[in-house]
């Protein structure tokens, strides 16, 4: 490291003698406010919203989307298991295992399965997190809010970024961004990136990192102004992940000590992805026409020891290949009367086939399924069913096609130059589709002391068909706001969102074992049970999640005070909720019943001085099941949540910042920046019980930036109190399993802006 950083100072101070160039318009001081679809400006939308700018993504060290939490209130992103799991959870609501809570969209194409969330953030231009349901404009996954990421456009910058970084861990990075004009009308962005990282936590079992990832990518961008009204947008995207991952170490809940990750089969995770977008945007004197076509490409590869010990009981191979197209044609009025609209329709289909291989190991077969043989007969019949495989494999491939259609409209009416009212309503139709091939077989021997000999019974099961099911939801939203001054506004919203259903395939695995159980040897004994199989649609299949969204907030500036309020309140119906089912070889997601979430948001920033500023964010929710039956216990006493808070969602989120920028006007160091954070979440719930948490933990970061007119020097340090918590935990095969937080983490970057 200190080669590094002494070849890094080397290179700024032979650099210094070569610079001339302006950098007064950096990448850190573009920011532009649009928006294709709203009625109101987004400074004004009555709705609770954070922007983050890109001088907020420098001091936090943005890079993905999981690094935002410390700077929005009541947002938590755990960063656990590997870029497959992007787990958002908004104002209390969430899901860890499949669709979104939180839409996210990407230069204004949604981003369709949550397992191409976390990806390399470069040359951002805002983020925005807009809070309640916004499915109005959204639609389906959009339930307590949306993710809007904005990308640099090359016909409003030019120039070149090279960014260096090194840091503790044996990490990594490289980042290089070239925007110029072509000709005076087109603009052309290429951006790649390399990024690798040893890992943070070491595997007991092999004496090697458990979780090192290697990644890389690029982004190729094409704006052109075809007319003077008519603006094009391409823009396509490649990124290649390659990781070790699942660093969890067996959680003792009586000492509440996490042990050493230490399992012996892989664990590892491999993604290609690709994101084309092509958007037309056409300004008439009236209206701004737009045009939104996404494809989005996936091929990944997960293999999981699933039992995460020392010993061989099963493993997961699951493999994704997805093909997804969306179309978007939205008009808005461009007018300042008292009236605004916005219109729309949007479609998308979506191809995801799935190929999950769950093999029961030597350990499993011996510890898991044999016992369910030797209890499969009645003591009064002394038979033995002895399985002689060492191993059994259980394949599966499962092809889940689904469309979805739209249409929406939103109006704003200004009855005064204070009061307005803002109404919409979506028509939103989904249509879903699962066919499934799964088998599995066995060899087995009968024995009894009544028999002359062994007698061989082969095992084996399919279960191959198709489902389907359909959904339609009315999203409407109404709301009041009222401006005291132009810099005090205060709202009222109601609207509803939902999370769409589907399907359950990993529960397969748990379907076929059922279903071999049903299996009898021709010698007598106890009837078969009904198998899980009979009633396969409601085992596998989950129903809609939907909410109701209420909000009052206000948003104002005084002098050098910025402030953001809101207190809402969430009725949920048929909430979605991840369970792992008895034999601990499948994961179910489940309509629990019913749910409320209240809580609130607060954004403070103030510039207490030209180069002092400091920021404040709070969140405070309370998430509870108002109605949650969750069943009956070993015992036969029914299982019941209601009154329970809702697990995985922190009760505060907390983050407190400050940048301090000191003017040098030295001919070497032009600025220097010193910002410092902290971010604080907790108390969060791990089980539907409540009987397992991790209390609040508090996270310390800080960054000093030596600024010259070519360069920057940035030396950063995360969670430098080296803070121990629990980023995650879950339950499989009656034992509990936690994944640490990353520990102590620093290094240097060295940052070139050429700008024209």
């Amino acid at each position: 490291m200190k080669r590094i950083l002494y070849a890094i100072i080397l290179i700024v101070i032979s650099l210094q003698s070569k610079s001339q160039i302006d950098t007064t318009r950096t990448l850190e001081q573009v920011v532009v406010l649009s928006s294709t679809k709203e009625t109101n400006r987004l400074g004004k939308i009555p709705t609770s919203v954070t922007i983050i700018t890109p001088l907020n993504i420098s001091r936090l060290g943005v890079e993905s989307i999981k690094n935002i939490s410390s700077f929005v209130p009541n947002l938590y992103i755990p960063d656990y298991g590997s870029k497959m799991t992007t787990a958002i959870y908004l104002r209390g609501i969430g899901t860890r295992s499949s669709g979104q809570s939180v839409g996210m969209y990407l230069n204004n194409i949604p981003m369709m399965d949550k397992s191409t969330l976390d990806f390399e953030l470069m040359d951002i231009q805002r983020i925005e997190v807009l809070r309640g349901a916004q499915g109005t404009l959204y639609g389906r996954n959009a339930m307590s809010g949306i993710i809007n990421i904005y990308t640099l456009l090359p016909l409003d910058y030019q120039g070149t970024k090279i960014a260096l970084g090194a840091a503790n861990y044996d990490s990594y990075s490289a980042k290089f961004s070239n925007y110029s004009l072509i000709c005076k009308n087109t603009g052309l962005a290429v951006m790649g990136y390399y990024d690798k990282s040893a890992g943070y936590f070491t595997n007991v079992f092999t004496g090697k990192r458990a979780d090192p990832e290697e990644s890389a990518g690029g982004r190729l961008k094409l704006d052109s102004r075809l007319t003077n009204n008519l603006l094009m947008n391409f823009e396509t995207s490649f990124d290649f992940t390659n990781q070790g991952a699942f660093a969890y170490g067996l959680y003792d809940k009586e000492t509440k000590k996490i042990a050493d990750v230490n399992y012996n089969d892989e664990g590892s995770y491999r993604r290609a992805m690709m994101n084309n977008s092509l958007r037309f945007e056409y300004s008439s004197p009236r209206i701004l026409w737009s045009s939104s076509t996404g494809y989005q490409y996936l091929n990944d590869d997960m293999k999981m020891d699933q039992d995460f010990t020392a010993k061989s009981i099963f493993t997961i191979n699951q493999r994704q290949n997805q093909h997804s197209f969306n179309q978007e044609f939205a008009a808005r009025s461009t007018t300042l009367g008292r009236y605004q609209w916005s219109a729309g329709a949007f479609g998308f289909y979506n191809l995801m086939r799935t190929n999950g291989d769950v093999t029961f190991c030597e350990d499993g077969v011996r510890e898991i399924l044999q016992p369910v043989f030797d209890k499969m007969m009645p003591p009064t019949v002394p038979v033995k069913i002895t399985i002689n495989n060492k191993e059994i494999p259980n394949p599966g491939f499962y092809k889940t096609p689904a469309f979805g259609a739209a249409i929406f409209h939103q109006s704003t009416y200004n009855f005064t130059n204070r009061f307005s009212v803002t109404a919409g309503l979506r028509l939103d139709y989904e249509k879903q589709w699962l066919y499934y091939n799964t088998s599995m077989a066995m060899n087995t021997t009968i024995t009894s002391s009544y028999m002359p000999r062994p007698i061989p019974f082969d095992i084996a099961k399919t279960l191959t068909g198709n489902l389907s099911q359909s959904f339609i939801e009315l999203l409407p939203k109404i709301a009041v706001k009222y401006e005291c001054t132009e810099d005090i506004m205060t709202y009222a919203t109601v609207s509803k969102g939902y999370k769409a259903g589907g399907y359950n395939i990993q529960m397969f695995s748990e379907v076929i074992q059922d279903s071999l159980k049903t299996v009898r040897p021709p010698i007598g004994g106890a009837p078969a049970p009904k198998p899980k199989e009979d009633r396969l649609s409601e085992t596998v299949s989950y129903k809609p999640e939907t909410s109701w969204n209420y909000e009052a907030g206000f948003r104002a500036k005084f002098g050098f005070l910025k402030a953001d309020v809101a207190l809402f309140y969430m009725d949920i119906r048929d909430l979605q909720l991840t369970q792992f089912v008895d034999g601990g070889s499948g994961r179910i997601l489940s309509n629990a019943g019913r749910g409320r979430s209240f809580g609130a948001d607060v954004s403070l920033n103030a510039s207490l001085t030209d180069n002092l500023s400091v920021d404040l964010n709070y969140g405070y929710v309370n998430s509870k099941f108002v109605d949650y039956k969750a069943g009956v216990n070993k015992e036969g006493v029914e299982v019941d949540y209601s009154g329970n808070f809702i697990p995985y969602t922190p009760a505060n989120t907390l983050s407190l910042g400050a940048s301090y920028s000191i003017p040098t006007g030295g001919k070497f160091i032009k600025q220097i920046l010193i910002s410092a954070d902290y971010s604080g979440y907790g108390k969060i719930y791990w089980t539907e019980a409540n009987d397992i948490t991790q209390p609040f933990y508090g996270l310390l970061g800080g960054k000093i930036s030596l600024r010259h007119s070519l360069a920057k020097l940035e030396i950063w340090g995360r969670n430098l109190t080296n803070t121990e918590y629990g980023a995650f935990y879950f339950e499989s095969f009656g034992r509990s399993f936690v994944q640490k937080g990353k520990p102590t983490t620093f290094g240097v970057n060295l940052i070139f802006n050429l700008n024209r």
